[in-house]
């Protein structure tokens, strides 16, 4: 952590945008009034530096990095019904909104942004840096849980690529547009839908639901 202190209002309007972008909380100083203090669950040095280095932080647009909302994770890590010994995979993990809900020696995590790559790795998981739509692991899951980019069909793709990595039995769990639901998108697998959530993520009034999909056991 460090401190929050008195200066320009546009420097540190800026200053909290970025620290917000790699999983800053802004906490009050207990005992003070008015005094605040940034907090990171992971250690932040490597990553500060990669950004004053290069001066660049994610871009929201581009990756789609909607960070998953804490209710929103937990029910769709809940629904994924991991069990012990149970590999798992977060992809596009962002910062690891779902992984860190998931048990982290057995969770592996898959991400496009370097920078988010860097904070995944601060936090202790298994990282690959890659487009997720073109990556292919060398073992496959019996949990993945993700929430996948939604613009441009993307999260259809996801979802698909994502199926051929499971193992026969797996589960899959994946936050997706509210539209999708019911529809029959992927296949013959049965989909188990929640109810529509609206007003979950912020900068956007997209509404979603969570789908869980299993695979058939091996014969």
């Amino acid at each position: 952590m460090f401190d929050f202190g008195d200066h320009d209002k546009a420097a540190m309007a800026e200053a909290a945008r970025v620290l917000e972008a790699i999983g800053g909380v802004r906490v009050l100083r207990e005992g003070t009034k008015g005094y605040w203090y940034w907090q990171f669950d992971y250690l932040i040095d490597d990553v500060l530096a990669d950004i004053i280095a290069s001066g660049c932080i994610p871009d929201q647009k581009s990756h789609q990095f909607y960070p998953t909302p804490e209710s929103v994770a937990q029910q769709a890590v809940d629904l994924a019904q991991i069990g012990p010994g149970h590999s798992c995979l977060e992809p596009s993990a962002g910062q690891g909104g779902l992984a860190d809900l998931m048990p982290k020696d057995r969770t592996d995590c898959v991400e496009i942004s370097g920078l988010h790559c860097g904070i995944l790795k601060s936090k202790g998981y298994r990282v690959v840096e890659h487009d997720f739509l073109t990556w292919q692991p060398i073992c496959r899951y019996d949990r993945i849980v993700m929430n996948p980019p939604f613009s441009e069909g993307r999260a259809k793709a996801h979802v698909e690529h994502a199926l051929s990595m499971l193992k026969p039995g797996g589960r899959l769990v994946a936050v997706l547009p509210a539209s999708f639901r019911g529809k029959g998108l992927f296949g013959e697998q049965p989909e188990d839908w929640t109810a529509p959530i609206t007003g979950a993520f912020a900068d956007t009034s997209v509404s979603v639901a969570i789908v869980a999909i299993g695979t058939p056991p091996a014969s």
